[in-house]
């Protein structure tokens, strides 16, 4: 190589270095920007709904009439137990949404409270609300399906009394559906403490769209962060009611008459991720998720034998309900294996803990031990915990 080709030569890598770095930088560039971006819009979506909230919350709850949909477009679906001091607000935040053409359908869990007595009050002036009224407790899970069987709209929203939706999350969400046939959006929400760091609810920062196969197992299999969340909740779906009356005609009659308060969301949206074929994840926070310490959910982790029991309610379906693959059977005894042993089964079966529950223990690990999807190391987990209730009962 002579002088010339070999400053040719160290020319053309010196070029190719250049690009390369400004290719990297630009996309590291770009990327910082887009997560700044993205933090902010979060961010702001927080602060509109927490001044929001603060505007609903204010007690100032004006009277306003609404004529009956004939046609709704969207069913908003919320069942009700003991929680007047939210119903007022939770109407508040309705009333102002930016998409009226809707009905409210409240289902009443047989409350003690004054719920009921409120509803109608609202529902002299708003004719869009329908009251169903239980007459005796049934639990969130059969409350809520009773709500969608009712309900006449081709979308449906689930959400709970005691928090509430973005002014203008309905329309977008309407908007996405019908220009796109999603089957399910679901939308960013937030434990309201006005935060976004490490706030697990609002993990995703792009706006993306998942189909089957992928979806059927996605609570499985998919991003950690968002598996979080959408097993446990279904307040943050915006759902085609085919879809919804899909899973429900996949459950047995235990399944649907079944008394369940914990869990049912996890359940459910196992369901729907099977039948649905499509959905969009809207990066837009239109939910405030706040847990109270009156809520049922906050009361059940308080005591372990009403926990468990729903736990293991869960489980017993999954592996009832779950397809045949080697995939989807290993990640399924992963998740049950290390559920069970952060509630410390054994612990409280020996310290007799779970007493009250003993013989419905016993008769759902027979049923889970044999299953065909159960894992050997399972299998002696629950032949463990069987043997320990036997001694118990004897």
């Amino acid at each position: 190589m002579n002088i010339i080709n070999k400053y040719k030569y160290i020319l053309y890598l010196k070029i190719n270095i250049v690009i390369i770095f400004l290719f990297f930088s630009n996309n590291i560039i770009s990327n910082i920007i887009f997560h700044f971006d993205t933090h902010a819009i979060i961010k702001n979506d927080i602060n509109k709904i927490e001044k929001y909230f603060e505007y609903c919350n204010d007690g100032m709850i004006k009277i306003i009439r609404f004529k009956k949909i004939k046609n709704p477009k969207i069913s908003i679906i919320s069942p009700i137990y003991n929680r007047e001091k939210f119903i007022s607000r939770f109407i508040k935040s309705i009333n102002n949404q930016k998409f009226q053409d809707i009905e409210i359908i409240y289902v009443d869990d047989n409350s003690k409270d004054n719920s009921i007595n409120l509803i109608e009050k609202y529902k002299k002036a708003d004719k869009r609300i329908k009251l169903i009224k239980n007459r005796k407790n049934k639990g969130t899970f059969v409350a809520r399906n009773l709500g969608v069987l009712v309900s006449k709209a081709k979308y449906l929203i689930i959400p709970d009394p005691d928090d509430i939706l973005s002014k203008s999350i309905i329309k977008i969400c309407y908007k996405y559906g019908e220009k796109y046939h999603y089957d399910i959006i679901r939308f960013n929400s937030y434990r309201g403490n006005g935060k976004y760091t490490n706030n697990y609810f609002c993990k995703f920062q792009n706006n993306f769209a998942i189909y089957q196969p992928e979806l059927s197992t996605y609570i499985y299999y998919g991003n950690f962060d968002l598996q979080i969340i959408d097993s446990y909740i279904i307040n943050n779906k915006f759902i085609k009611k085919t879809v919804y009356i899909k899973a429900l005609n996949a459950l047995n009659n235990f399944y649907l008459n079944m008394y369940m308060i914990y869990m049912e969301d996890s359940l459910m949206n196992y369901l729907l991720h099977r039948n649905a074929k499509s959905m969009y994840f809207l990066k837009k926070i239109g939910y405030r998720y706040k847990r109270s310490s009156e809520s049922i959910t906050t009361k059940i982790f308080k005591i372990p034998q009403t926990k468990i029991k729903f736990v293991f309610t869960y489980f017993k379906f999954l592996f009832e309900f779950s397809k045949n693959t080697k995939y989807e059977k290993d990640v399924l005894n992963l998740r049950f294996s290390r559920i069970l042993n952060h509630l410390n089964i054994e612990k409280s079966l020996l310290n007799n803990d779970l007493k009250k529950n003993y013989y419905f223990y016993y008769h759902v690990i027979n049923s889970i031990i044999n299953n065909i999807y159960i894992s050997d190391e399972n299998i002696n987990l629950l032949k463990n915990y069987k043997k320990i209730i036997e001694q118990k009962i004897i």
